[in-house]
């Protein structure tokens, strides 16, 4: 009788620790797919009423040259590509900004430097981010969703 009860709470030890490590290893699975250098391509904005779209555009060349990095030392790095008009080609616009950052994955918020983001999507290829607090743009009186498309 005593080995099926030491059997029992052995099992349930186990099982309860082992779902601890899987949330962990959900955490940093999602940690690593945002490291990385991340470029923006595209800009939409919905309607907070019914989610119709108001707003949607490409970005640019230069706009999608522009470097996004996630490190995982919690650093952010931006460098930003604008175009050269007696040239004709993209360069970089003053110096890299370095930004600290701060990822929840139970909130799903991204903070950089306190302008906060909803992570909405995040795969190793794709990362959907969108405004925290954006404004009402279309003057329903319902706050409107601006989310940013980037790539790896």
């Amino acid at each position: 009788m005593k080995k099926t009860q030491l059997i029992i709470g052995i099992s349930i030890l186990l099982s309860s620790c082992g779902n601890h490590n899987d949330e962990s290893l959900e955490e940093k699975n999602t940690t690593n797919q945002l490291i990385g250098v991340w470029h923006r391509y595209k800009t939409v904005v919905f309607s907070g009423k019914d989610n119709t779209i108001l707003q949607s555009y490409e970005h640019s060349k230069c706009e999608k040259e522009s470097i996004h990095e996630f490190k995982n030392n919690n650093k952010y790095y931006l460098t930003t590509f604008v175009m050269n008009f007696s040239t004709n080609q993209c360069k970089q616009s003053g110096t890299i900004e370095q930004l600290p950052y701060i990822y929840n994955p139970t909130t799903k918020l991204l903070d950089i430097d306190g302008e906060k983001y909803y992570l909405n999507k995040l795969t190793n290829q794709d990362m959907e981010l969108q405004e925290y607090d954006y404004y009402d743009q279309n003057g329903d009186g319902q706050k409107d969703k601006k989310i940013d498309y980037y790539r790896k």
